[in-house]
């Protein structure tokens, strides 16, 4: 059975991480990168071709792993004349741009929790 501390220190916990999911999600950068997002989304044939680009990519990948080089050729063949059109498309170029925006974000964001849980983890010893 868990014991009150323990109880009470998780619903800390969930208590914390929904506010900062909730203040990440109202971030201008995120909320800047999900208005992108959606307009890529409703230009379909656009969005087609991000996504098949990404799944090719996948593919070639795999194939390269497998040690099946034409497939591979033909495949990375078939991205690069995707993401040649896609690369030239102002919609495309700044979804991508929000993209890096809010990975680099996330990144920091998690940088510095780690940070943080690294000093106090020190602080106990």
């Amino acid at each position: 059975m868990p014991s009150k501390p323990f109880e009470q220190a998780q619903a800390d916990y969930d208590t914390a991480v929904a506010a900062l999911l909730s203040k990440l999600a109202q971030h201008p950068i995120v909320l800047e990168f999900q208005a992108a997002e959606s307009r890529l989304k409703q230009a379909k044939s656009l969005y087609d071709m991000e996504t098949e680009m990404k799944t090719m990519a996948q593919e070639a990948a795999l194939y390269q792993k497998i040690d099946k080089y034409q497939a591979y050729q033909e495949t990375m063949t078939r991205v690069k004349e995707i993401e040649a059109q896609l690369n030239q498309t102002p919609l495309i170029i700044d979804y991508r741009r929000k993209l890096v925006a809010a990975n680099e974000l996330l990144q920091h964001l998690l940088q510095t929790i780690e940070t943080q849980i690294n000093e106090e983890l020190y602080r106990e010893h």
